[in-house]
């Protein structure tokens, strides 16, 4: 994972360029890229016309002031800000406005989630679904790992970034003991509501055991993370609070 900063032309630009008739829906997007086998359908990802118009999805040239470079989708691709990667379509080469909802393999069959707001259902039952889109608000500690061995009375600056959808990180919360106290983190700089926002929070430990270290993010609107992440037959949307378990000695 990482930031980037992305230059292109607005898809909405070239939606108008073009000449959008009344009674569009959708718009579907193709790239250069083949199939691994040849009984697997193209991959095609479609925009509802509302996100396909905002002004910040892109047909995106340039990758932090050079050109996309081959493995991030050379010579342009999608940059849907928000939206999981599977709708950032790379060496993009076909761009289609429909008047029905597209019911290519992607979109009808794959990346699909429950349609209940919670996004959930129960193993072993069927239930409607609806296509994967905005990503969940998450944490990670990045700066000790699992079975980490760390130091008595040391103090150490515990780091970690946070992110959502585009609402913007309000809080990150860090707690030492598997969640049972909570201490607030301190964020770092705002780089825009898409980027990952850094964190800090200082960890000392007192005894030699081991501690179970979580970080707990809260967006603009209120969204956070779970503390076990809602269950869905495709495993997608997972934002359960993380555990890192380091040993004192």
């Amino acid at each position: 994972m990482g930031n980037a900063v992305w230059r292109g032309v607005r898809l909405k630009d070239i939606l108008a360029k073009a000449g959008v008739a009344g009674g569009a829906i959708q718009v579907r997007f193709g790239g250069f890229d083949k199939p691994a086998h040849s009984e697997e359908p193209p991959f095609r990802k479609s925009l509802e016309m509302d996100v396909a118009t905002r002004d910040d999805v892109l047909v995106a040239y340039a990758m932090n002031g050079e050109p996309l470079p081959v493995l991030n989708g050379y010579p342009v691709r999608l940059a849907v800000p928000g939206y999981y990667a599977t709708y950032w379509v790379k060496m993009l080469n076909d761009i289609e406005v429909l008047d029905r909802p597209d019911d290519n393999y992607w979109m009808k069959t794959a990346y699909r989630v429950p349609a209940d707001p919670c996004r959930c259902q129960q193993p072993g039952t069927k239930v409607p679904t609806v296509p994967i889109s905005r990503l969940t608000v998450r944490s990670f500690i990045t700066s000790l790992t699992e079975g980490q061995r760390v130091q008595v009375g040391q103090r150490y600056s515990v780091r970690g970034i946070a992110f959502d959808s585009g609402y913007g990180i309000a809080e990150v919360l860090f707690s030492t003991d598997g969640g049972v106290h909570w201490a607030r983190a301190e964020l770092g700089p705002d780089q825009g509501k898409y980027a990952f926002r850094s964190w800090t929070a200082s960890f000392a430990p007192a005894l030699r055991q081991q501690y179970s270290l979580q970080s707990l993010a809260v967006n603009n609107v209120s969204e956070t993370q779970r503390m076990m992440s809602a269950w869905n037959s495709s495993g997608y949307l997972r934002n359960s609070i993380e555990t890192v378990q380091v040993d004192a000695a």
